[in-house]
């Protein structure tokens, strides 16, 4: 029990930082809380080893979790015979990359789409909101440098990144 206690203690940092990211992501607290679990774990955990740590109900744990593999940020682990759904987090570093350069190209193309609709509209004289379209075109003009960004980094190693920052 004490040694419980102890490795609690020590993952609590990595626990607390992903309670901040799912705030700042506008997630639940369980989900950074069990994304903390889940990358401070041993082995990959299962659904109820999650539920009986975190006294969240199994309905809870298992929406977060899929939540979180849809992310992109935890994966299902199979074992051969054994039927319990096993979680562990996405550790390699390219598909951790590639998670994060596809989301932030989904926002981009979001707003890109957001924007040429409003374009259209006004040029359209639905809207006498004109302003907007020196606005559009600032702001476009930044998410086209954006997908350049997107696109050099998807096709630089993670070695060159590294070079890059030394």
């Amino acid at each position: 029990m004490e040694g419980e206690a102890s490795n609690r203690d020590i993952r609590r940092h990595i626990i607390n930082a992903c309670i901040q990211w799912a705030r700042i992501k506008g997630y639940s607290d369980s989900a950074g809380y069990l994304r903390g679990l889940a990358i401070s774990a041993k082995d990959p955990v299962s659904l109820d080893e999650l539920v009986q740590d975190t006294g969240y109900s199994k309905s809870t744990v298992s929406l977060n979790m899929n939540q979180l593999k849809n992310l992109g940020l935890v994966k299902r682990v199979v074992i051969p015979g054994d039927k319990r759904h096993l979680y562990a987090p996405i550790t390699d570093p390219e598909t951790i990359k590639t998670n994060m350069l596809d989301a932030i190209t989904k926002e981009v193309q979001l707003f890109c789409e957001a924007l040429n609709k409003t374009e259209s509209d006004i040029l359209a004289g639905r809207d006498d909101a004109k302003y907007l379209l020196e606005r559009i075109a600032s702001l476009r003009q930044s998410y086209e440098m954006g997908k350049k960004a997107i696109d050099f980094l998807r096709k630089q190693s993670l070695d060159e990144i590294k070079e890059s920052l030394e």
